[in-house]
């Protein structure tokens, strides 16, 4: 079953294979995957199973229900703006089969805040964690100030915020992150959801081409500002040794080539941070070996993406499995007990990785 669907998108271009899977999702075909309890938490949100699914998929919040039957502890939704938004001119995803990875530029297209808001109070009964990831409309005149106004709107619905300042295909986006501007951010944010008269965890989404100072800059302003997670990372604009002749499209590159970049990248910020804030590691994951080398690094969640369209439905439950294997062999009684216990290569070492 797994790899008939599998099969049966490929037959179509990718943008068409998104809209039908999901649809099928939103239908609730799928029975439930049962997963093994590998609780995780952040802030005071209990994660069933340190896996789940980053933003990018169910952008308008049409079929978190169905995802989560895959096994998925969490499901991200968005980035989702004030207005609705078409986001850019098409073709605008890209597979590149040879190198297990996408490359898109679909610019934060979503059906908007308030058609968000009316179907999350249709969906309210849930079987996991919903996250809502925020971003500002790219004609915006005053893009900080859509994080309040979207954050204010939504925060009743999620049980977390998650600011997007790196996403690569909105024009001057990444500028966000900058020292100057990401506390203002920030702020804005909370504003919103205390207007919301809500108390909700936020996360910061990052850019996994920032600099190391960048980097730095971005962490301590997270913990100043008391974020309760750091979401490592976006897709990336660089391209090294990609094979598929779609390697020089436009656009933020997810999948395998970016798990390398992306882990020792969260391998730094685990040192930065010193434990004062979560760390979330997304980037390239597409089985156990690599999830359980993020939250060895220092990962207390792991998200993806790009791997459940190359490895289909019952990815969750395949790697849920084998990280309850891992933990025994390795004399660990939690996630928690493994999380950061090991440097990068010692990590990819452990998990015959290269």
């Amino acid at each position: 079953m797994n790899n008939l669907i599998i099969y049966f998108l490929r037959f179509f271009d990718p943008e068409t294979a998104h809209k039908i899977a999901i649809e099928i999702l939103s239908k609730n075909y799928f029975v439930s995957y049962e997963t093994p309890e590998l609780i995780t938490k952040i802030s005071n949100i209990e994660f069933k199973n340190p896996i789940g699914l980053a933003a990018g998929l169910d952008k308008s919040g049409k079929c978190f229900n169905g995802i989560f039957k895959l096994g998925f502890s969490s499901v991200e939704i968005g980035t989702v703006t004030p207005l609705v938004q078409k986001g850019n001119p098409k073709p605008r995803v890209f597979r590149l089969y040879e190198d297990r990875a996408v490359i898109n530029r679909y610019g934060f297209n979503n059906d908007g805040m308030e058609v968000v808001k009316n179907r999350l109070l249709k969906k309210r009964h849930r079987k996991g964690v919903l996250g809502i990831n925020i971003g500002p409309n790219k004609n915006s005149l005053n893009p900080i100030k859509d994080y309040y106004i979207i954050a204010k709107k939504l925060a009743k619905y999620s049980d977390y915020i998650a600011i997007n300042v790196s996403s690569p295909n909105t024009p001057g986006l990444r500028k966000l992150q900058g020292k100057s501007l990401l506390s203002e951010v920030i702020d804005s944010t909370k504003e919103g959801i205390k207007e919301a008269g809500e108390k909700k965890p936020i996360f910061l989404k990052i850019s996994p081409d920032l600099l190391t100072s960048e980097l730095e800059s971005a962490i301590k302003i997270s913990i100043l500002n008391k974020l309760d997670a750091i979401i490592i990372s976006n897709t990336t604009i660089e391209r090294t040794k990609l094979l598929n002749n779609n390697k020089n499209q436009l656009g933020g590159l997810s999948g395998v080539p970016l798990f390398e970049k992306s882990t020792k990248i969260l391998e730094v910020a685990k040192k930065i941070s010193n434990n004062e804030i979560k760390l979330i590691g997304v980037g390239g994951v597409e089985n156990a070996k690599q999830a359980y080398t993020k939250i060895l690094v220092g990962a207390n969640l792991v998200q993806l993406y790009t791997g459940l369209l190359y490895q289909g439905p019952s990815i969750v439950k395949v790697i849920t499995n084998q990280i309850s294997e891992f933990l025994v062999r390795d004399g660990f009684n939690s996630i928690e007990e493994a999380v950061g216990s090991l440097t990068y290569k010692k990590a990819l070492n452990l998990n015959n990785l290269k």
